[in-house]
């Protein structure tokens, strides 16, 4: 118990150093964000608890208990829907996404009552734990026993994460493809080590639960999951930080004095990998979007980035800013979802702060104001 003890205040410390990377350097789009900070949140949380119970301390801190529950449906759950996200450039849930986190909160407002309780209540159910802590397993604090709940919890897990597993199977045929590709390989990787732990904690939970020691096994489990989940995050700074991967690509700023003359193939290489942050990102739509926020996400410091913009694209960052915008307003203009917005409403949708930028830029691109454009569109 000393030794999962051990395991489990190490992955807290790291854990606790992700999610205040994520919350505060993750550069994904907001909805991706809180997919991954529930996702390392989850994992973190029950390694605390498991350091909690493991060491006897549970005991002096009872309000802690089953507090990790509703956390464990939130692992394959806030995994899948990242992976599923990433893959579709998600940037809002669906309501399939919301019917599944209703069923965590569910199972929370099912231990509320419990929650509510003295300590001297919470005592009772945890009993003897440092001598049996399998007293987390068969307890019953709600009105679904503990015991039903981790078989549920494992087996939803499993599922979701041999769904995970095969949809994100595809992108290691390449894994020199771009940020989204790469994100996606190493969600596959943690899908397929979750998945096998979830699966072996359902089966020691059919075989014999009563006469197995089904608590240390599974916080064995759990943590060495967090453990290899942790490690890879730090192994791929990409995927901890949410930056833009640039590859090999090796900038050299154009000789003082020089012409750009025809792209080189360095301008081939940089123009596509812009191309293809555009086409995978939706961060530029925001009104705080900077120059140096694209820097960040390309590794690349802001005077590489742009004289790589003037050389490859012939202008500079906010021209090039404004006209991916203008490209993403035409592409969705008659979507459902802005058929109520007026033209300041759209502006600010694409991240434009005043309708005049919004008109001027949108005039450069298609040589008529939006107004005018979508007249046209409705009359068509």
């Amino acid at each position: 118990m000393e030794f999962i003890s051990i395991i489990s205040i190490i992955g807290t410390v790291i854990g606790l150093l992700a999610v205040c990377i994520i919350a505060l350097k993750h550069k994904r789009n907001r909805y991706q964000k809180f997919l991954f900070l529930v996702f390392i949140f989850s994992l973190t949380y029950n390694a605390f608890l498991t350091f909690l119970v493991t060491s006897g301390l549970l005991l002096n801190y009872p309000h802690f208990y089953r507090t990790a529950s509703p956390f464990i449906y939130c692992i394959p759950i806030s995994l899948y829907l990242l992976a599923k996200a990433i893959g579709k450039n998600q940037d809002a849930p669906t309501r399939s996404d919301y019917a599944l986190f209703l069923i965590p909160l569910l199972h929370l407002i099912e231990l509320t009552p419990f929650y509510f309780q003295n300590s001297a209540f919470k005592l009772e159910h945890l009993g003897n734990l440092t001598a049996n802590p399998n007293i987390m397993v068969f307890d019953k604090v709600s009105l679904i026993s503990s015991h039903w709940h981790y078989l549920f919890q494992f087996s939803l897990g499993a599922i979701l994460m041999t769904i995970t597993f095969l949809k994100t199977l595809k992108y290691r045929q390449n894994p020199r493809g771009n940020s989204r590709k790469r994100k996606l390989i190493w969600i596959n990787r943690i899908s397929l080590f979750l998945g096998t732990c979830f699966a072996i904690l359902v089966l020691l939970l059919l075989i014999d639960p009563e006469n197995l020691n089904i608590y240390t096994y599974g916080a064995f489990l759990i943590n060495l999951a967090l453990l290899i989940v942790f490690l890879g995050l730090f192994l791929e700074p990409h995927v901890l930080y949410g930056t833009f991967h640039s590859g090999n690509l090796k900038v050299r700023l154009p000789a003082k004095g020089g012409t750009t003359g025809s792209l080189s193939d360095q301008d081939l290489a940089f123009r596509a990998l812009i191309e293809n942050f555009f086409e995978t990102e939706v961060t530029y739509l925001e009104p705080s979007f900077r120059q140096a926020d694209l820097a960040t996400h390309l590794n690349l410091s802001r005077n590489a980035l742009s004289a790589m913009i003037n050389s490859s694209f012939k202008m500079n960052f906010n021209e090039l800013l404004n006209e991916k915008r203008i490209d993403y307003t035409l592409k969705n203009l008659e979507d459902t979802k802005w058929e109520h917005l007026s033209l300041e409403g759209i502006a600010r949708e694409v991240g434009f702060k005043s309708r005049t930028t919004f008109n001027k830029a949108f005039k450069l691109k298609t040589g008529c104001t939006p107004s005018k454009y979508r007249t046209t569109q409705i009359l068509e």
